[in-house]
């Protein structure tokens, strides 16, 4: 099993952890840039450049992340560490949570998860490991999750003979907790965060500043709350991460309602610069309607409950809606499984969709001569791709690329032959098929396309197809170049519209 003592790069991880820890993101950051101009070692350079992604994402640099994630992406090719794939899932999935893309954050923490289960490592770096995927499963909600990644933690915490506060992490229980209250079990709240503060005391000398400023918050909310506990956590200074700094304005609008000064506590919710969601979207609220309630604003405190009822059922659809989708995306997967085996054979299945290649076209097209049949053969391109790659990076490309390959494996008919040809390009061809048979099935697979909530994956860049159709009669190459030529056509007369 790995230790630092033996591995070079878990070593530098204990560096850029303890920078990190204590609110000193722009210190590691420059550090992972360092690294990364002076180093040809791609697992270290991998490393470097997830170290400066986790702190941009801590000081809440809202910025497009597309060409840093395919960087890290191109380095984990060339060094496959489990342990660096799961942390940099972890950390794609964060990202895109934080953009509005659940279904994508859903499936980079499952992918991560199952990465981290992988590896063999046993030292800080493997609990840290765990720690960001559970943090990322506590910002979506998934508490159950975020505790059973932090029981892995614990795990090899204890293996690696650590001090257990490198590994309790409070902030996903803490928000665990807090969803309790703002679902209306106060009591649930009230314990889970006592319990909480008692099984903390002990560790306080080993927290780091991440750790104690959620600490520190229990005890502001069970204040706030009218319970308060005894806690020795001093407030936390000089520090540039945003999520700290979001935790501790959450904090002194509490100390403002524990002190019975509820003005001072809405005034320092409305002076916030953006919106405050580390502890859950509902968090402000439920604070805003306490100290609407001690104000005597009863009314104002019950429309503020009503708004956290609205705000928590539209996220409960969601995830419903969520699980809806992954059905049906599952069920596209097992299609284009079944797809997949019907040319093994001829060893020519795309390794990313599980489509075949463009190598059986020739094979099959014969088998169509031979028959005595003609065919429609379609070449279709997505419209938006590029925007898709250069916003969220091309790992997301590569999800948006496997979701239309099962919607176009369950729009064509039993008999056709739909393949990748490379990129955003796949042909399909159907055999026994009119001209306006084709343009029927087209207008059926760009009504599944457009119907997809491409929302849920990359926020903010819709997706669609064009098709060009050609006669097939037995010349596959000629019937490509008609078809491009009339996939080429319709791009041109889209683009000459006026907008």
């Amino acid at each position: 099993m790995a230790r630092d003592s033996q591995d070079p790069v878990a070593a530098e991880w204990v560096v850029f952890r303890d920078l990190t820890a204590a609110g000193r993101s722009a210190e590691a950051i420059e550090l992972a840039e360092r690294i990364v101009a002076e180093s040809h070692d791609p697992r270290r350079v991998a490393q470097a450049l997830i170290e400066k992604l986790v702190g941009l994402i801590n000081m809440g640099e809202a910025r497009r992340f597309g060409p840093l994630l395919d960087q890290i992406h191109g380095m984990l090719r060339d060094a496959p560490d489990p342990r660096l794939i799961g942390e940099f899932h972890a950390m794609v999935a964060h990202i895109a949570f934080e953009h509005g893309s659940f279904g994508k954050a859903m499936m980079y923490a499952v992918h991560a998860e199952r990465s981290l289960r992988r590896m063999n490592d046993v030292n800080l770096a493997a609990v840290d490991s765990w720690h960001d995927l559970a943090s990322a499963y506590s910002l979506m909600g998934f508490h159950p999750k975020a505790l059973e990644c932090q029981r892995e933690a614990a795990r090899l915490c204890a293996a690696a003979g650590l001090s257990p506060a490198m590994s309790i992490f409070i902030e996903a229980q803490v928000r665990a907790a807090l969803s309790l209250d703002q679902r209306g079990d106060t009591d649930g709240c009230v314990r889970h965060l006592k319990s909480l503060i008692a099984a903390s005391q002990t560790l306080l000398p080993d927290l780091v500043v991440v750790e104690r400023v959620p600490l520190r918050y229990a005890a502001q909310r069970l204040a706030a709350l009218g319970h308060p506990v005894t806690l020795a956590v001093p407030p936390s200074t000089q520090v540039d991460d945003q999520v700290v700094a979001d935790i501790v304005r959450l904090g002194d609008a509490c100390e403002a309602i524990a002190a019975g000064d509820p003005g001072k506590a809405v005034a320092v919710l409305d002076d916030a610069p953006r919106a405050i969601d580390i502890l859950g979207t509902a968090e402000p609220l439920r604070l805003r309607s306490l100290a609407l309630t001690q104000l005597g604003d009863l009314a104002g405190a019950l429309e503020t409950e009503r708004a956290i009822l609205r705000l928590l059922t539209a996220e409960d659809k969601h995830t419903r809606d969520l699980f809806a989708a992954s059905v049906s995306a599952r069920l596209d997967q097992d299609r284009l499984r079944r797809v997949a085996v019907q040319y093994a054979d001829q060893a020519s299945t795309d390794p990313l969709t599980g489509l075949p290649n463009r190598r059986p076209v020739a094979g099959f097209v014969a088998g169509l001569a031979r028959r005595g049949l003609n065919a429609m053969f379609g070449v279709l391109d997505l419209d938006g791709f590029k925007a898709v790659n250069d916003t969220h990076g091309h790992p997301s490309g590569d999800l948006v690329l496997q979701r239309i390959a099962g919607i176009f494996a369950r729009t064509i008919r039993q008999g056709d032959l739909l393949t990748r040809h490379g990129g955003d390009e796949f042909v399909v061809i159907l055999p026994g098929t009119s001209a306006a048979g084709a343009e029927e099935i087209g207008a059926r697979i760009k009504a599944a396309v457009d119907a997809e909530d491409w929302d849920l994956l990359v926020p903010g860049t819709p997706v669609s197809v064009s098709i060009g159709w050609a006669e097939l009669t037995g010349d596959a190459d000629a019937a490509l170049r008609a078809a491009d030529d009339a996939l080429y056509r319709i791009k041109r007369a889209r683009a000459a519209l006026p907008t």
